[in-house]
């Protein structure tokens, strides 16, 4: 049986209203390899889950292309919510990629220290994400990780620009970085841990861009430099050994929010463009049934449209 429903049912992957910052991308590369084993019915040469949404596309058009063009009108809308998908996609490998190299960075680090990661906090009214919050003997530091293709320049308010062709606002960097710090200085002051020093870095992973700041209200480096800054910081606070850190950790872990969050496009508008430029191409304008009741209606349609006056009755 194929029908436009049974089709949709089958496109399990983002199915969610919501989702942590970690399932995310695992259930964009489920609804990924989930189309790519319906447009490529006859088996695929490298496994499902290495088709990326350009290779489905590229599939797509072909097989409108030989069924005569039939569904040019279906695979432009969906064209356009693929590359609004595909878009998010890249966004989410970036982000995890850029951050998994720090972690690997700050495991260069000599001093004795704690790293947490995406924390999601609050101070009761707003929430912030902390990319990463690294704790040594009096200083915490407050890690963004930033994987810019382009120039940046942070002007004197702390706002960063991506700078090319033309220069585009990309946030407010100095003020979140403050928020964070804020946050953190009153976690760490709750756990008894208020002579720490903050210290706020933004780290970016990409070392081939140029970086100009007119900003002092945080430090900025490459990755390369990321360890050695952090182990030359200092502060006043006394802590001596492993089990203090870990504590201070485990304090500020426990304020984690954990919160979930919905996913920035319509996902049922995507799957149901994709199902409809799919059975368009198919030749399947309406919902396709099989067994006894399309033997049935099949009668019917040819009772009707016989060549000749008699009525017919059933």
């Amino acid at each position: 049986m194929m029908s436009r429903e049974s089709l949709l049912s089958s496109l399990k992957g983002l199915s969610k209203n919501v989702y942590s910052r970690e399932e995310l991308l695992p259930e964009m590369d489920l609804l990924e390899e989930e189309m790519a084993q319906i447009v490529f019915e006859d088996g695929l040469d490298i496994p499902s889950e290495y088709v990326h949404m350009s290779y489905i596309m590229k599939r797509l058009h072909i097989m409108n292309n030989e069924a005569g063009n039939v569904a040019d009108q279906e695979l432009k809308k969906l064209s356009r919510l693929a590359s609004i998908f595909s878009n998010h996609v890249r966004a989410q490998q970036s982000g995890i990629t850029g951050e998994d190299r720090v972690e690997q960075y700050l495991g260069y680090m000599k001093s004795n220290h704690v790293v947490l990661r995406n924390l999601q906090l609050s101070d009761g009214v707003h929430n912030t994400e902390i990319d990463f919050l690294v704790l040594k003997q009096g200083v915490a530091t407050i890690v963004e990780v930033k994987n810019s293709k382009r120039d940046v320049y942070i002007d004197e308010a702390g706002d960063m620009y991506k700078v090319g062709r033309y220069e585009n606002f990309d946030s407010h960097l100095g003020a979140k970085m403050d928020f964070r710090a804020e946050i953190i200085q009153q976690l760490l002051k709750d756990a008894g841990y208020e002579n720490m020093r903050i210290e706020k870095v933004v780290v970016f992973t990409n070392n081939r861009i140029q970086i100009k700041k007119d900003y002092h209200g945080f430090r900025v480096c490459f990755l390369s430099r990321l360890p050695h800054l952090i182990d030359d910081s200092y502060g006043t606070g006394v802590i001596q050994f492993t089990k203090h850190l870990q504590q201070m950790a485990d304090y500020i872990q426990g304020k984690d929010l954990n919160e979930y969050y919905p996913f920035e496009m319509d996902v049922q508008e995507f799957k149901e463009a994709f199902v409809d430029a799919y059975l368009k191409i198919k030749g399947y304008d309406q919902p396709v049934e099989d067994g006894l009741f399309t033997r049935f209606r099949t009668v019917i349609h040819s009772l009707f449209n016989m060549p000749t006056t008699q009525h017919v009755s059933y």
